[in-house]
């Protein structure tokens, strides 16, 4: 064979083995990247499992090359969810049921957290206020939409004090602070880590309204119902990967509540007084309807001049990718 020829030949089959080899090196950093999500989370302490799966890489062991997405409170990534901006995400009961209530197309996952302090009411002694009659004529601050609303309306009717007679004042996610520290009003509701700085910065000069009998606040995951139904097996992987970052926390608290503290911005040191008060969990109870049935009957009485019924809950609740995960996680009748 000429000598020309040979050579062609050879640079030939180099030339096919390399174009094999970065074909399979493509193959291979497709398989690593996993399928795109984007989660809209919130930071707070109720979204360890979430900072922890990624940050560990959980979900990247799981098949998942995810996007965190920040927003300052549970029912803005409620509305990024809902508005296509976000796949997944998570919040607490009240924006849940409020979006029940309206026939938003919502799909519970899983309730990621528990908190018997999860909101708190605090306010300035300086206003005159040291117990919880004094409330009544004060002006508080609250994110409307929250779950701050809802506690605070227990809150007062359990303390005997018409939830009418407070003067409530709507305020932005990122002012709760400020608002209460320049004065702007008498005591704001809230949650950390807001209240982790206002308790830091006010000092003696807060007071702080809670009871843990009344209401244990749950932070959950959710997805649309469209989003499940197309994607059954990256919803397993999600939640595999929670289930997964629970185990460590368990197994690693104080490492989890560094990771934590870092994601939410705050001192691990800050977050130790209020990291007990959090249960880090994967689960679907029964409680978690019961919760979510008691705030849309407070809803739908609230807004008689358009009367509407209570939702059914359990169209809401996708069970099937948390059962197939962990079965024994999911205790809702009937799932």
């Amino acid at each position: 064979m000429p000598k020309k020829i040979t050579t062609l030949l050879i640079l030939f089959a180099f030339s096919f083995l390399g174009v094999a080899g970065c074909s399979r090196e493509e193959g291979k950093n497709e398989s690593v990247q996993g399928e795109k999500i984007t989660i809209a989370v919130t930071p707070w302490p109720a979204s360890a499992a979430l900072y922890i799966a990624q940050e560990k890489g959980y979900f990247r062991e799981e098949g998942l090359d995810p996007t965190l997405t920040s927003y300052i409170s549970g029912h803005l990534a409620l509305d990024a969810v809902l508005s296509g901006k976000a796949d997944l995400g998570a919040a607490a009961d009240t924006p849940i049921a409020r979006a029940a209530v309206d026939g938003k197309p919502l799909a519970v996952l899983a309730t990621l957290s528990e908190i018997d302090q999860g909101i708190l009411i605090i306010a300035r002694k300086d206003k005159g206020i040291s117990v919880p009659d004094d409330l009544r004529g004060k002006k508080i601050g609250l994110v409307a939409g929250s779950a701050a609303e809802f506690f605070l309306h227990i809150y007062l009717t359990t303390s005997l004090i018409n939830p009418k007679h407070a003067r409530i004042s709507d305020l932005a996610p990122d002012k709760v602070v400020d608002a209460l520290l320049d004065g702007e009003v008498d005591g704001v509701v809230t949650w950390a880590p807001h209240t982790l700085v206002l308790r830091e910065k006010l000092g003696g000069k807060a007071v702080i309204f809670h009871d843990p009998n009344i209401y244990t606040l749950t932070w959950n995951a959710f997805a649309t119902q469209d989003f499940v139904k197309s994607h059954p097996e990256r919803t397993k992987k999600f939640l595999r990967a929670l289930v997964r970052a629970n185990r460590f926390i368990a197994e690693q608290p104080v490492q989890a509540r560094g990771i934590c503290a870092k994601n939410i911005g705050t001192d691990s040191s800050l977050l130790e007084k209020e990291w007990q008060d959090y249960r880090f969990i994967a689960a679907l109870d029964q409680s978690l309807i019961l919760n979510l049935e008691d705030q849309a009957r407070w809803m739908v009485k609230r807004e008689a001049s358009h009367p509407r019924r209570p939702p059914n809950f359990m169209d809401f609740i996708h069970s099937d990718a948390l059962k197939a995960v962990q079965p024994e996680a999911v205790s809702i009748v009937g799932r």
